[in-house]
């Protein structure tokens, strides 16, 4: 993927990430401390698009906001053409 392909595909994810925490009324500090962190700057990065979302943080982001990893990512994730 592209440079700005990737930061275009970072603001979106932060985006839809930062729409379905206000959906449920939850803090960035909030959020941030179930994904174990002990402040909400790395929560914050995410939301802006300047960090990437790990893997990892997905189920517990997910179950926190009831919602799909789709709602996250989006819909149209192509695989990575190089790996394989």
């Amino acid at each position: 993927m592209f440079d700005r392909e990737l930061e275009i595909t970072r603001r979106e994810i932060g985006a839809r990430l930062r729409e379905l925490r206000k959906r449920k009324s939850l803090t960035q500090c909030e959020l941030a401390k179930a994904l174990g962190h002990n402040s909400s700057t790395r929560l914050n990065q995410i939301e802006l698009g300047r960090t990437r979302l790990y893997a990892e943080e997905l189920p517990i982001l997910c179950e926190m906001l009831a919602c799909t990893s789709s709602d996250i990512i989006g819909e149209h994730i192509e695989p990575n053409e190089d790996a394989g």
